[in-house]
């Protein structure tokens, strides 16, 4: 059986990571040379995203597009939600030195 995708529940994701970033509907409309309306459209989930959009908050949050569209957090641990929530704010080379720290700490059982 097929899950639908869950646009609202993206949309309220996209936005409330994009506050949390301190970054602005303009600047995402211009980046992607769409209007503002069109972005405040997606997060209140008026008008479904694209491919382009969704890749592009996720390159701009530093987070997968499945991230983006995975909305059943029932699934996941209150540790793995606060680890994912902490590795938002990781750059990319900040993540690949915890990847090689976490392979320590495996390897070392």
């Amino acid at each position: 059986m097929e899950k639908s995708i869950d646009y609202a529940a993206i949309g309220l994701r996209l936005k409330q990571f994009r506050k949390e970033k301190g970054i602005t509907q303009d600047a995402i409309a211009k980046d992607l040379g769409v209007t503002v309306a069109y972005i405040s459209n997606i997060e209140n989930n008026k008008v479904k995203m694209n491919l382009k959009v969704l890749s592009y908050y996720a390159n701009l949050l530093g987070v997968s597009i499945d991230y983006l569209l995975y909305t059943d957090r029932s699934k996941v641990s209150s540790l793995d939600a606060e680890i994912l929530k902490m590795m938002e704010a990781f750059s990319n080379e900040e993540k690949e030195k915890l990847i090689k720290v976490l392979h320590v700490l495996k390897d070392s059982k």
